[in-house]
């Protein structure tokens, strides 16, 4: 019985076989454009129209009848060519899906591998996280399982420049619930803590600290500075939760300001 790292392997390299079909271009319109094959179908009228074209050319037709028939050709072949047109669209569109689909996917296999990795040990894993994290960011975000996926990813790569994380996780949860600091950092900084914020929370400056949000959290102007990000897995999160993913998607997770509510929206 194969081994779970064999698994994982096969299910990789299977991915990676979807990827390159993919890359290829092998995914087509199942209504491919042919010529000849238009032009027999549309034989009532083409072939007649054909025979006054070369008839035109040897015999000297009128400028006007010319006009005229190369009117009824471009409206001929336009409404043939717009229904394909949509055909390429439409495969271009599920080939978008697709590629994102195997995206979460890929980010799936990866979670369920290095969630079995200690905390300590995922350091030397986190080139190959931060590259997920990028990839999962290219992923349309209606993708299903896309957040769910994301959030994982981002706590895994965030944990893997963090070397104290079982001792802060072990402590006691502080809870920072409708704070705010005026000017920015007022309060100075919060170090080393494991962390629980919800509701508003504005202006307050957070370092070497595990951070775990509510879903009901909305954050104004807030730094994050070698931090770990755990939030909560939800397959329709929040929109300050799925402003939170994409802007620690997006960013270099070792320093990261954040604002996220309903009302701020983070920059692009």
């Amino acid at each position: 019985m194969p081994t779970t790292k064999e698994q994982f392997k096969a299910i990789e390299a299977r991915l990676d076989a979807i990827e390159k079909h993919l890359g290829t271009g092998q995914v087509t319109s199942s209504k491919s454009f042919s010529v000849s094959a238009w032009f027999w179908e549309e034989r009532n009228w083409s072939i007649p129209v054909a025979l006054v074209l070369i008839g035109g050319v040897f015999g000297g037709a009128v400028y006007v009848a010319g006009l005229e028939i190369d009117k009824h050709i471009q409206s001929a072949v336009s409404a043939g060519v717009v229904p394909i047109q949509k055909d390429i669209q439409r495969i271009d569109g599920d080939t978008q899906q697709i590629k994102g689909m195997l995206s979460v996917l890929r980010a799936q296999v990866a979670v369920q591998k290095y969630s079995a990795v200690p905390p300590k040990d995922l350091k030397t894993h986190s080139e190959e996280l931060k590259q997920l994290k990028t990839t999962v960011a290219q992923a349309p975000p209606s993708t299903p399982g896309f957040w769910p996926a994301a959030f994982q990813v981002i706590q895994l790569a965030s944990q893997s420049s963090f070397a104290d994380f079982d001792k802060i996780a072990a402590q006691h949860e502080s809870v920072f619930d409708n704070v705010s600091s005026r000017p920015a950092g007022l309060m100075g900084v919060t170090t080393s803590q494991r962390v629980f914020l919800k509701n508003h929370v504005e202006g307050l400056i957070f370092k070497d600290s595990v951070i775990r949000f509510d879903p009901s959290v909305q954050l104004v102007n807030d730094l994050f500075i070698n931090c770990v990000f755990l939030i909560p897995v939800q397959e329709n999160p929040s929109k300050p939760l799925q402003e939170i993913g994409k802007t620690l998607l997006a960013s270099d997770l070792s320093r990261v300001t954040l604002n996220a509510s309903e009302t701020n929206r983070s920059p692009s």
